[in-house]
């Protein structure tokens, strides 16, 4: 089965999209599935990512093709349109990543032109956040003369979780929802059992991931400012990074509440540190606005960390239905109060540690991800078949 991915860029600094990218070619690729992946040089803003262009890449998992983004804005990419009309009906399924951008809706319309059958993931952002976040009028706009067409003429419209699939049911689509996890490598996690009596009065909290403003940073800094007199030695590790004005202006918050000397500003997190640095906290936080997976939450349940998130986190379900954290609202005093709870009971935090572990390999392994994609290809590539056969 030859099967091309299609996403608008690669660059690490978009986060959670372009670490999946890597992962569901490593797991199809381990299934005996040829991939291929098509993307942009983009790097973030005005930046470019220095690869060849316009010819073809090996990496370990798959083949890239690399072309110069044309626009900074909707990533348009006159040599990856192209590639694609020429190329996109030598494969047997096309699956696109991400809306609102020019590959992905390149992709969906020149695979439907094809014949071609073609998954869309919408990346969350069909979320109500999304959807009002970053030009809303013009999404709207596009919505309702692009993406809703490519998405419910889409052979397959991937969730990656049941939340964000009803998220999107809210706006009346009327597609083929899977709700397929995104996967992690469970053998590159370092198991972490709390134990609260071996980190002594220490307390790390530990937010992981790309600083924005949807991860409610603001509201992290704030609950930790009303928790820390009753805890004065806990600490909150910040691992990521971002736009470095908003970095500022969150440092400058933490002064503000006379919480700097309790929170770390670790910058970018390489995969070489990223173990170390999960293995030495106790809390996972992720107070998001919207998520519509979270691979970090998944890294961190993986490590055995009880996960405090927020409703928005698209995951906050499974997390609470198997007692692996605590699911709280975006508010300071929602998340402090989870915090408390969480930091209350040390045989509460053992459990949640197990159940996070037990969590993490049951839904959330590379493996089960790699299955899941598989079946969902089969299944199209034996309805389009027997479609062909009855139109016959």
């Amino acid at each position: 089965m030859k099967v091309l991915h299609v996403i608008p860029s690669v660059s690490p600094v978009h986060g959670g999209p372009s670490r999946a990218i890597v992962d569901i070619e490593r797991a199809l690729t381990a299934r005996g599935i040829e991939v291929t992946t098509v993307t942009t040089n983009d790097d973030g803003d005005a930046r470019t990512l220095p690869v060849p262009c316009g010819v073809p890449v090996a990496t370990p998992c798959a083949t890239r093709w690399y072309f110069p983004r044309s626009t900074v804005f909707f990533k348009i990419s006159i040599g990856l349109g192209r590639w694609l009309r020429g190329n996109i009906a030598a494969f047997d399924v096309v699956h696109a990543h991400a809306l609102f951008s020019f590959a992905p809706v390149a992709a969906a319309f020149l695979a439907r032109r094809a014949g071609v059958p073609y998954v869309l993931r919408p990346l969350g952002v069909l979320a109500p956040y999304g959807m009002t976040r970053h030009h809303p009028l013009l999404k709207k706009a596009s919505f309702a003369l692009i993406e809703r067409r490519l998405l419910e003429a889409a052979s397959a419209v991937h969730f990656t979780s049941s939340s964000e699939k009803a998220e999107a049911e809210v706006l009346g689509l009327k597609c083929n929802g899977v709700s397929i996890p995104l996967g992690i490598d469970l053998n590159g996690s370092r198991q972490n059992p709390i134990d609260r009596e071996k980190q002594g009065n220490a307390i790390n909290l530990l937010f992981l991931s790309r600083i924005e403003p949807k991860k409610n940073l603001e509201g992290l800094l704030h609950a930790v400012s009303l928790v820390v007199s009753k805890y004065p030695n806990i600490t909150l590790n910040i691992a990521g990074d971002g736009d470095p004005k908003y970095i500022d202006a969150l440092q400058s918050l933490a002064r503000g509440l006379e919480i700097d000397g309790h929170v770390n500003w670790l910058g970018y997190v390489s995969s070489d540190r990223k173990s170390d640095i999960l293995a030495a906290a106790c809390v996972f936080v992720l107070p998001s606005y919207s998520e519509n997976f979270g691979i970090a939450v998944a890294e961190a349940l993986a490590a055995g960390l009880p996960c405090l998130v927020s409703h928005g986190v698209a995951i906050s379900d499974e997390i609470e239905k198997a007692g692996a954290g605590i699911v709280v609202g975006t508010a300071p005093v929602e998340i402090a109060a989870g915090i408390q709870t969480i930091l209350a009971n040390g045989r509460g935090m053992a459990a949640m540690s197990a159940a996070a572990r037990t969590l993490a390999a049951r839904a959330f392994s590379i493996d089960a991800m790699g299955a899941r994609l598989e079946a969902l290809y089969r299944e199209i590539l034996v309805s389009q078949e027997a479609e062909g056969v009855a139109l016959a």
